[in-house]
């Protein structure tokens, strides 16, 4: 897998607020710094794990199918929630196999139940001999301040985490300098930071609707602590006691 193809949700927070140079920068998101009635309806469709029918020719798997396609999912994709049903039943009956295989290309699997999705993030080997699978990006720090604000809508509605255009937009008005006679230009900047937490799989937009979806992975991208540290900080730019722009962005790590 090319490591171009998917972000890794470990979060740095750039420190200029708008830093907006028409480059798209790599999101890097930091964890530091997604139960009816009996098994089967809590897990949906569970494995069969009788006779085993190879993939295609040269399959040497031990594993059931459905356990491979899943493997894969959480290598290849952002995060695996209950909408994909079959995934979350497999993470599921599978965590300690899957943790297993992952662990060998120096992957950490997270479940979060609460939440009911599962993602992967990258271990620090220090080996000279180890390899990056996934790659890191960083996230401006006006993306990282409307990730705070989606955190903030979906632990208040997590049954409907949507979220309308114009609600973003509004929000993100609060930090336009007083001085700053151009709004056409400070929209485009605030477009933009949309589209940075669409590519690192934190939102998704609603096909025919000017709204998007939370992703419930918000809930592992910031921590309380951080939380509370962006919003002191960026409540402290909206009133005009720090710029955005007084610290320059920090280099993010590949």
């Amino acid at each position: 897998m090319a490591e171009e193809e998917r972000p890794l949700f470990e979060q740095v927070f750039g420190e200029d607020l708008f830093d907006d140079d028409g480059r798209r920068e790599p999101a890097v998101l930091d964890a530091e710094a997604m139960f009816a009635e009996g098994l089967a309806a809590s897990v949906g469709v569970l494995v069969d794990s009788g006779v085993r029918q190879p993939r295609f020719d040269g399959d040497a798997s031990e594993l059931p199918a459905e356990v491979c396609w899943t493997l894969q999912e959480l290598v290849a994709a952002p995060h695996v929630t209950e909408k994909s049903r079959k995934h979350w039943a497999v993470v599921q009956q599978y965590e300690d196999v899957l943790r297993s295989r992952l662990s060998e290309l120096n992957l950490i699997l997270e479940v979060n139940r609460e939440h009911r999705y599962a993602f992967t993030r990258q271990a620090f080997d220090p080996s000279p001999h180890s390899r990056a699978i996934l790659r890191s990006k960083t996230l401006s720090l006006a993306a990282s301040a409307l990730a705070l604000y989606l955190y903030q809508q979906y632990v208040m509605s997590p049954d409907e985490p949507v979220v309308e255009t114009a609600d973003m937009i509004d929000h993100m008005m609060a930090y336009k300098p007083s001085g700053d006679t151009d709004e056409a230009g400070f929209l485009k900047k605030v477009r933009t930071a949309i589209t940075a937490l669409d590519d690192a799989a934190i939102i998704k937009p609603v096909r025919g609707a000017d709204r998007y979806i939370i992703y419930p992975v918000i809930t592992s991208i910031l921590t309380a602590e951080q939380v509370d540290a962006l919003t002191d900080k960026y409540q402290a730019i909206a009133g005009g006691q720090v710029r955005g722009s007084d610290a320059e962005q920090e280099p993010a790590d590949d």
